[in-house]
């Protein structure tokens, strides 16, 4: 800092120089040289308020304030200064303008130190100063507008005058402020600024009676006329030389408020309750020409937690947060975020003054500190024996060894004492596991937890051991996390002082008879019926009854229930009864689980209505469900027909589908439907943005339309905006969007009418993705194509394709569904289920978050 420092003296004694050689003539002085940086300037202690208008902005409570600023060319690097009384906890940041930095109220008193700091764009320091505050200090110059040797200054522009502290009103005049052309004075006004922009009187500007000429040179100057509140003249007579052009200042673009005080932790202004802070304000055209004929509006939008007046006056009434907003009009207006915090601890008590706890165990203290204006803020906690008890910041105490101990809250200068005493442990009387009874998959997990308690059924916290009575079917950890290993029952044992609890874990292995995909998680049926889920879990939509979060292995759908067949939307799940009842669960908020409410689900809930059905698919945030009659029926969102009744409202319930058609097989996507009748022909209805209903056109339909081609197919499936379908004769065919290639024709083209995917012969089902498609033949190879980024085609690559490639692994699938984002699963002949692409929630349920572009079995199969 010593080159900074010598920096500071060598302009300081320039600026004495600068003054000998310089007088107070009523004309500009042409023979002297631009005065040189002055530095830092801090005023003499000023009481307050100094004026009406001219509040305490203190850091502290006090009766003087004291005004630091920063002439200009003073860091003419610098970007935001910080102004702190040595002593005080926050600073002020403010902008640094052509060097300097306006005045800025700052509570000190005689003796008292000011600290600046002036940081760069980068956040280097480039100077740093402490200054002492005196007794006598005369006024300069910070700064004017338009700065020294300024051009192009718009002919109607704002002559502004910045002092280092407030000036006194009387000695304001066409005297001590002149404006001249060569020797000519030019007529005009001095007057301070609107209130509303500043209301300290430190700022004042010259108001010509005319628009300035264009092309002119112009002298502001500024003689010692001028006087502080003291009386003091100024330090030196101020002379700008500026020159006009030919524009005009235009309307209010910006605006900008001064200062903003900054805590370590929070952005905005933070500020003691019962305190006041003075704000000003700046306003400025597009060109960032400063505009004094625009006043502000000041306003809170919590005035009875932080009010300001109608000049920027800030008073914190109590403890909060609030903002502060200066509007020029609805358009341009400044936002200040304040935080009112409690002033320092006076005082702080802890209750209970005693207390007593066994070793092992804990008592909680509660403490408030409050301050002489009695808001209250928090304590610091600390133990005199960390040997005996220890605290926590929340006041927990825990009982280390027999003893005593003093365990102390305490805040700023104010603290109080509490006396702990700790007495032998307590012994264990019962240990409980939970839960008592699980059934996991091989490769799965479960985490178990104990509680222990004494003789009167208290929990006390002690430490467990963990076993199994056969490692064989499952192990455990010391934390109590349970690891399925073959099939069969064991049961496993946590153990305290001697005393245990037990917990019965059955591991089984599962065989699938179908696999769905949705966004991040996918189910699974059981030949017996039963469904299983793994993934994502952030809605409810494994059905697991909303525990865990997710699933990276297959775990049982609550509620006992057996299915025939499940459906996997985007967040939700629905699964269909052999009596032809359907359930859904998971996200809710359309009413896609067709229960009448809107309410997200974690186990499985019954779709009103008593319909029976044969058939659910569930889409994006609708659902649809085909009766054993072949009627069609939509529940969920309908904004573009996707339900099918020409309805745009949510339905949380059934409504039927328009048209009359009797289907054998339905399919909902992203926001379209498609159904098949038994005759083979296809109908779409719902959005057609890209041509996904497939009628030629790019029109929504609220009721079905037929696909176009004349085409018989024998299996249909909608995607988010794409649709696929396998012909009678095995070919394959698909329209829609196409942007990833999804369609399969060789071209990334959309279509609105089917066309042949490239070698699609020979194929038993299909099923379309996100933005990707796959397919099973009739000799079982599964094929991809489309989207690839996350490795949803299961090539082995990341690779876009246009046209189908083989899913590696030499499986052989009965049939494969893709996800709603980037995953895809696919069920052997075997009842195998493998999954691969996007794991990031686990829903491939390998047991990992890994991504896999080939196949890897879900967990718990032989």
């Amino acid at each position: 800092m010593k080159h900074v420092r010598a920096g500071i003296v060598l302009a300081a004694l320039g600026f004495l120089g600068w003054l000998g050689g310089c007088s107070d003539s009523p004309g500009p002085c042409t023979d002297c040289p631009p005065p040189p940086p002055s530095g830092v300037i801090v005023s003499n202690p000023i009481p307050t308020p100094a004026s009406a208008s001219a509040a305490s902005t203190a850091f502290r409570t006090g009766d003087e304030v004291v005004y630091v600023s920063m002439t200009a060319g003073t860091a003419p690097s610098g970007k935001v200064a910080t102004i702190r009384r040595v002593g005080d906890a926050f600073p002020v940041t403010v902008p640094v303008m052509d060097g300097a930095v306006d005045p800025v109220q700052v509570a000190a008193q005689t003796g008292d130190s000011i600290d600046v700091v002036v940081l760069d764009i980068g956040g280097q320091t480039v100077l740093q100063m402490r200054v002492g505050v005196t007794s006598a200090r005369p006024p300069v110059v910070v700064r004017t507008d338009p700065p020294r040797k300024k051009t192009d200054v718009p002919v109607n522009a704002a002559l502004v005058v910045v002092f280092s502290e407030p000036v006194a009103a009387a000695s304001l005049n066409t005297a001590s402020v002149q404006l001249r052309v060569g020797q000519s004075v030019v007529s005009g006004a001095v007057r301070f600024l609107d209130s509303t922009l500043d209301a300290t009187h430190v700022t004042a500007e010259f108001v010509p009676d005319a628009p300035l000429s264009a092309n002119t040179e112009y002298s502001l100057i500024v003689t010692q006329d001028v006087r502080d509140l003291d009386g003091d003249a100024l330090a030196a007579r101020d002379t700008t030389t500026f020159s006009t052009g030919t524009s005009s200042t235009g309307a209010p673009a910006s605006v900008e408020v001064s200062p903003v005080e900054v805590s370590p932790v929070d952005s905005g202004m933070q500020m003691r309750a019962g305190t006041t802070r003075q704000l000003r304000a700046t306003v400025r055209d597009a060109a960032g020409n400063v505009l004094t004929d625009s006043s502000v509006t000041w306003s809170s939008n919590k005035p009875d937690t932080v009010s300001v007046s109608a000049t920027g006056l800030l008073t914190a009434v109590t403890v909060g947060r609030a903002v502060i907003t200066a509007s020029v009009n609805a358009s341009v207006k400044a936002v200040l975020p304040v935080k009112s915090i409690p002033g320092p601890a006076t005082s702080v008590t802890i209750v209970p003054s005693t207390a007593t706890v066994a070793a092992g165990d804990t008592v909680i203290l509660t403490a408030m500190a409050h301050d002489a204006n009695g808001f209250q803020t928090y304590v610091y906690w600390s133990s005199s024996a960390t040997s005996v008890a220890t605290v926590n910041y929340l006041g927990m105490v825990i009982g280390v060894s027999q003893g005593s101990a003093t365990i102390t809250a305490a805040r700023d200068s104010a603290k109080d004492t509490a006396l702990v005493t700790v007495t032998p442990p307590v012994p264990v009387a019962s240990v409980s596991v939970t839960p008592a009874a699980d059934t996991l998959v091989v490769g799965g997990s479960v985490q178990l937890s104990a509680t222990d308690r004494d003789a009167t059924n208290r929990v006390i916290d002690r430490p467990n051991t963990w076993t199994t009575d056969n490692d064989g079917v499952a192990t455990v950890d010391g934390s109590g996390k349970v690891t399925a290993v073959s099939p069969g029952v064991t049961t496993v044992t946590a153990t305290s002082e001697g005393v245990s609890g037990h917990a019965d874990i059955t591991v089984i292995t599962l065989t699938f008879n179908s696999v769905t995909v949705g966004w991040g998680h996918a189910c699974g049926l059981t030949t017996a019926g039963a469904g299983y889920c793994w993934g994502d879990n952030y809605s409810g939509q494994l059905g697991t009854g909303g525990s865990p979060a997710s699933s990276l292995f297959p775990t049982p759908i609550t509620g006992a229930l057996t299915f025939t067949a499940l459906s996997a939307g985007v967040a939700h799940t629905c699964g269909l009864t052999a009596s032809g009842a359907i359930y859904c669960w998971g996200y809710n908020d359309h009413g896609e689980l067709g229960d009448a409410t809107r309410t997200p689900r974690a186990s499985p809930t019954l779709v009103v209505g008593g319909l029976t059905f044969a058939a659910v698919s569930a889409g994006r945030f609708h659902t649809c469900g085909l009766t054993t009659g072949g009627a069609a029926y939509c529940w969920g969102v309908g904004d573009h027909g996707q339900r099918g009744d020409n309805m745009g409202v949510v339905s949380d319930t059934p409504v039927a589908v328009l048209g009359g058609l009797t289907f054998t097989a339905l399919s909902a996507g992203g926001a379209h439907t498609c159904g098949l009748t038994a005759s083979g022909e296809a109908y779409c209805w719902g959005d057609n943005l890209v041509g996904q209903l497939g009628d030629g056109t790019g029109t929504d339909a609220g009721s079905p339309v037929a696909v176009v081609g004349g085409l018989m197919f024998a299996a249909l499936k909608s995607g988010e905006t794409h649709t696929c379908g396998v012909t009678t004769t095995g070919a394959l065919y698909c329209w829609g969007d196409n942007m990833a290639g999804q369609l399969g024709d060789g071209t990334t083209t959309n279509r609105p009418s089917p066309v042949v995917v490239l070698g699609g012969a020979g194929f038993a089902t299909v099923s379309a993705g996100s933005s990707y498609s796959c397919g099973v033949t009739t000799a079982g190879a599964g094929y991809c194509w489309g989207a690839n980024n996350l490795g949803q085609l299961g090539d082995g690559t990341q690779t876009f394709q246009e046209s189908p490639v083989a899913v590696l692994g030499g499986l052989t699938f009965a049939s494969v569904s893709t996800g709603w984002q980037a995953a895809t699963c696919g069920l052997s002949t075997g009842g195998v289920a493998y999954c691969w692409g996007d794991n990031q929630f686990g829903g491939l349920g390998n047991g990992t978050t890994t991504n896999s572009s080939v196949p890897v079995k879900v967990l718990g199969q032989p």
